[in-house]
């Protein structure tokens, strides 16, 4: 992610979502202005702005409001759909605990890269983590974008394959038994055919007109919070106690519980987009980065918590790593979601598969000599906006046997692997833990003072990525069939 005329909000696995970063875009609300402060312009923090005029009215472009939407944009993806498994994994007290916890660290990470992107000028992430740990540091994070890439396009996969097959049995009520079987043929045929329909747009370079699909993803994703929520009073009631089902489970102790845990981190990262927003943050002080930092993790919590319980509410122990796969195919609020969600996550993935096949470019660039820049991807990498240079012949065919090599095989690893937890657990557990958790530590150790306090928030952070790293061999136990399923 590189400073360019859109921010790309593409973390956490999240759905690709775009905000400006220039000055040429505004967002306005209804409501009363700030007043203008010395200079011209509104000021969000100026002490004659009131809170209604803060809260309801213009937003200022990289303000603190402009920040926050930026960042919560980057973190509310596909892991949204699965918080709910985590509540059944270990219980809902537990599972609520636990997302805390993941908020908590994601502050810190947030908070510290901000302070670090103002105290060294660096505007991209992977330039801050050059500049701590030297040039190779480029390769090393272009290494994790790429496999973060593939694992989020498999995610995708995975949810496209959950929603056709019962779009489909929604409008084919009398179609035969096999049609009908959310895990049979059908969903093979979809992921397939899902991929066949989006070679066309993984083999452009430029997907600027992609750019405008995109916010309808996170207008879905709260479409179905909010429809879980309604459908919880009367799922509750009518599963409570049936065979199945079983009782509330407030807390859970079980290997699954670092799994678990690897599912909060995932859906807390934004961390890849936090440097370019701390860079053109107004008047990045210290109370507005703190301000930023926790009211972003702040809003993410509750909406997590609020769609997490309700949906393990709803169905409690049968509570599926997609929760829209527990709904019947003919309830017709969650087919509006299925078929919104499934329309915005064929968008995603060339979008995604993108910056990720130029994560692999400059990989190969490296072993081959060629100078790199420091920031992964390259400015414009997400093919969004602004001009591109002219591509050689050999790089444009690399780019593409590139970009149906990764659609294709992410096509098949969905199908051998149905269950969109595993993916979204290893992510969180791997490269989530890195960006949000690891990195951060190890710069603020070069970066910042060393004080007892950073000290300790160092600690905390390494203490937590190992307990996430830790469900690693579990998840790959657990697919191998040695450590029973959830």
């Amino acid at each position: 992610v590189q400073k360019s005329p859109v921010i790309r909000a593409a973390g956490a696995g999240g759905i690709p979502l775009l905000m400006p970063s220039s000055g040429e875009l505004s967002i306005s609300m209804s409501g009363p202005e700030c007043p203008p402060r010395a200079g011209g312009g509104n000021l969000e923090s100026s002490p004659r702005c009131n809170l209604v005029a803060r809260t309801v009215g213009s937003m200022t472009v990289h303000g603190v409001r402009h920040s926050m939407l930026t960042l919560t944009s980057t973190a509310l993806g596909g892991g949204v759909l699965s918080v709910a498994y985590v509540m059944n994994l270990c219980g809902v007290v537990l599972g609520c605990a636990m997302l805390m916890i993941g908020g908590f660290l994601a502050f810190i990470g947030t908070k510290a890269l901000m302070e670090m992107s103002t105290a060294t000028g660096c505007n991209t992430y992977a330039a801050l983590f050059s500049h701590c740990a030297g040039p190779r540091a480029g390769p090393f994070l272009d290494s994790m974008l790429l496999i973060y890439g593939v694992g989020t396009v498999v995610g995708y996969m995975v949810f496209i394959g959950d929603f056709i097959p019962a779009i489909v049995s929604l409008m084919a009520p009398s179609a035969p038994a096999w049609v009908q079987d959310p895990t049979g043929p059908v969903r093979t045929l979809a992921i397939v055919g899902a991929s066949v329909l989006m070679v066309p747009l993984v083999i452009p370079r430029d997907l600027s007109a992609l750019r405008h699909v995109s916010p309808v993803s996170l207008m879905a994703l709260v479409y179905m919070a909010i429809v879980v929520s309604i459908r919880c009073p009367d799922n509750y009631h009518a599963n409570s106690g049936h065979d199945g089902y079983g009782e509330i489970r407030f807390v859970t102790p079980s290997v699954h519980f670092f799994e678990a845990f690897a599912l909060c981190v995932f859906a807390f990262n934004c961390h890849l987009n936090v440097v370019p927003v701390a860079e053109t943050l107004v008047r990045p002080t210290r109370a507005r980065i703190i301000k930023v930092s926790a009211r972003v993790n702040i809003v993410q919590l509750i909406f997590y918590c609020l769609i997490g319980v309700t949906g393990y509410l709803s169905f409690l122990s049968s509570t599926y790593s997609d929760i829209l796969r527990n709904y019947d195919p003919e309830d017709g609020l969650v087919a509006v979601g299925r078929l919104i969600l499934t329309f915005t996550m064929m968008v995603a993935i060339p979008v995604n598969l993108n910056p990720t096949v130029k994560s692999a470019l400059q990989i190969k660039d490296f072993f081959k000599g060629v100078e790199v820049p420091m920031a992964s991807p390259r400015p414009n990498a997400n093919g969004l906006g602004g001009q591109l240079p002219a591509e050689p012949p050999d790089v444009k065919f690399f780019r593409i046997a590139v970009s149906l090599c990764v659609l294709f095989a992410a096509a098949i690893i969905a199908v051998i692997v149905p269950n969109v937890g595993t993916v979204l657990s290893l992510l969180g557990a791997t490269v989530a833990t890195a960006m949000m958790l690891v990195i951060p530590a190890y710069c603020m150790g070069i970066v910042l003072p060393k004080t007892w306090k950073r000290q300790a928030q160092q600690a905390i952070l390494y203490f937590f990525a190992l307990v996430s790293v830790a469900s690693v061999p579990v998840t790959v136990l657990e697919a191998m069939g040695v450590v029973a399923k959830a």
